[in-house]
């Protein structure tokens, strides 16, 4: 299973099993001895002009790792590979909704060994099937004999088993079994049509997860980018490890007495071992004999988390768990539900508000979660509730206020420009007094407006003086 994980950082640091420095020790070796290899040969055998033709190849080979995309191809093949890891994972399946369900529908002593019936082929299922994706899986059973010894099959099983002829495959055999068996239930009168759908349906989504896990040990990450066989070649292993190739002379330390006189010289590639750690960390190679190809570090974690890998799933332990969870489903849960009591029974337990703290609990400070808007409030103009009327109203008052203001603010401008509007005016307010003095009338509107010489006066005015120079 994964390395679980939960020290602190320093002992982290120092595990072993599934670690990194596990993962690249043996490049990191290789890489040693070659890099020493090619500084005792330059510090030894060549003399000074040689030096110096080599600090050049040095150079040419610092300048070429410039130009290998290797965080890119890093970068997206192992995020490729960890969802496929994880997706793989979140289809294992297990047996748990299928049997409360099974429980639910077919209570009962006189049901028990229908539902023991299901939990064991569910566990038969999962070894068949895991056998062939899993290698612990595999050597646990290695042949059908090994069910019927596991007592996970029967003789009769195991005959029926073997004598059906499936090239394909039958590894969904047990599962046809209960889909029968749940048939045959229906057909007794012991389950009607609606829970016989429900359980079928759990027997499906069951199915589901081994059929998926199938599909992702067939169909591989595509084979010219993640894996070399003999007569291709492989993208990132090229890139990966021909980066590392030409550090071997790109990082060696220049040894001419005029690179010597400016520059310091360090004799342990440093800065070349954390590249390493965390490029290899992320992707190296280890063979694979028996399937005559060369895999990453990452292909063996990641790509077939099934195999005996310290970071690889144990379906061997899901199945022992599977199995017993089964079993305890569908024996000694299937009927079990305790006494509830009654309200005026003296040992009722009520049902609390609140629960209680230990101590230590008490001390870890929970945040309450609030809305984004909790703290959100409106002035109390703003929360005035209105009639729709009313605001169309207040649109048109403000917007013929608006058009007699800016009317007034021309009429103005005309007047402070031309001394004839200033006359005309006075004209009119004349006009309009001798008016209320023959007649004794009382004034309009439009005359008290030019009498009080407002604004909406000169508005008037101003439209007036329009008619008359029309």
């Amino acid at each position: 299973m994964t390395i679980s994980y939960d020290e602190e950082f320093s002992s982290l640091m120092i595990r072993w099993r599934g670690s990194l420095w596990k993962a690249v020790l043996k490049d990191l070796i290789w890489f040693y001895a070659a890099y020493y290899a090619i500084l005792g040969f330059q510090w030894y055998i060549l003399d000074e002009k040689q030096k110096e033709y080599f600090t050049g190849w040095i150079n040419w080979c610092e300048i070429g790792t410039q130009y290998i995309p290797l965080s890119f191809l890093l970068g997206f093949f192992v995020s490729v590979i960890v969802a496929r890891w994880w997706e793989q994972f979140n289809w294992i399946s297990w047996p748990d909704k299928m049997m409360m369900m099974v429980s639910a529908c077919l209570p009962g002593k006189e049901n028990q060994p229908v539902r023991e019936a299901i939990a064991r082929w569910s566990s038969l299922q999962s070894a068949i099937a895991w056998s062939g994706i899993s290698v612990r899986t595999l050597k646990r059973f290695p042949t059908e004999r090994h069910l019927v010894a596991a007592k996970l099959m029967t003789e009769e099983e195991y005959d029926l088993y073997m004598n059906t002829d499936a090239p394909q495959g039958k590894w969904f055999i047990p599962i046809i079994w209960i889909i029968n068996l749940i048939r045959k239930q229906y057909q007794d009168k012991k389950i009607d049509s609606v829970q016989m759908q429900m359980l079928l349906q759990q027997v499906y989504s069951f199915r589901d997860g081994f059929a998926m896990l199938f599909v992702y040990d067939w169909v591989k990450i595509p084979l010219v980018y993640t894996q070399a066989l003999i007569e291709r070649e492989e993208v990132v292993a090229i890139a990966t490890y021909g980066y590392f190739f030409i550090c071997l002379i790109g990082r060696q330390p220049k040894l001419d007495q005029k690179s010597m006189s400016t520059e310091i010289t360090i004799l342990f590639p440093i800065f070349t071992t954390f590249q390493m750690l965390f490029y290899l960390g992320w992707l190296k190679f280890s063979e694979d004999w028996n399937f005559n190809f060369v895999l990453f570090q990452v292909g063996q974690f990641l790509m077939n988390p099934f195999g005996e890998d310290d970071d690889d799933f144990e379906l061997n332990y899901v199945l022992d768990r599977n199995t017993a969870i089964a079993h305890m489903m569908a024996t000694d849960l299937a009927d079990q539900c305790p006494t509830i009591g009654k309200l005026d029974d003296p040992d009722y337990l009520e049902l609390i508000k609140t629960i209680p703290h230990t101590r230590a609990s008490f001390k870890i400070q929970d945040v309450i979660p609030k809305s984004h808007l909790a703290s959100f409030r409106l002035c109390d103009k703003d929360m005035q509730l209105i009639n729709p009327e009313d605001i169309e109203d207040e649109n048109r008052a403000a917007e013929a206020k608006g058009q007699r203001q800016r009317l007034g603010g021309f009429v103005r401008a005309i007047e402070a420009r031309s001394p004839m509007f200033q006359r005309l005016r006075n004209i009119m307010q004349s006009i309009l007094f001798s008016r209320k003095k023959t007649t004794e009338e009382p004034l309009s509107e439009e005359a008290e407006h030019l009498n009080n010489g407002t604004e909406d006066g000169k508005d008037h005015m101003s439209m007036i003086a329009a008619s008359v120079q029309r």
